[in-house]
């Protein structure tokens, strides 16, 4: 039977132990203000799409509120075409 030292089953617990503890947190990963900038990002640069640029030029409140703004885009067929 192979024996692993205890230093490095320490070391393999360690790296593969703390991204694991580390994804399973309750803390978001991105700022609503980050998120909001990017789905920003996926709306066109065209004239008629210009009132999604405004309403996501200040972060989104919650994000049901960002869902809704991202819907009424995509209804609007006002996302990128590579989107």
């Amino acid at each position: 039977m192979i024996s692993v030292p205890q230093t490095m089953r320490a070391l393999l617990i360690g790296v593969f132990g703390i991204p694991l503890l580390n994804a399973c947190t309750d803390k978001p990963h991105l700022t609503m203000e980050e998120k909001t900038r990017f789905v920003a990002e996926l709306i066109a640069e065209r004239s008629e799409c210009n009132g999604h640029w405004v309403k996501l030029s200040v972060p989104a409140k919650d994000e049901r509120d960002l869902s809704q703004s991202y819907e009424a885009a995509k209804a609007a067929h006002c996302l990128k075409p590579d989107v």
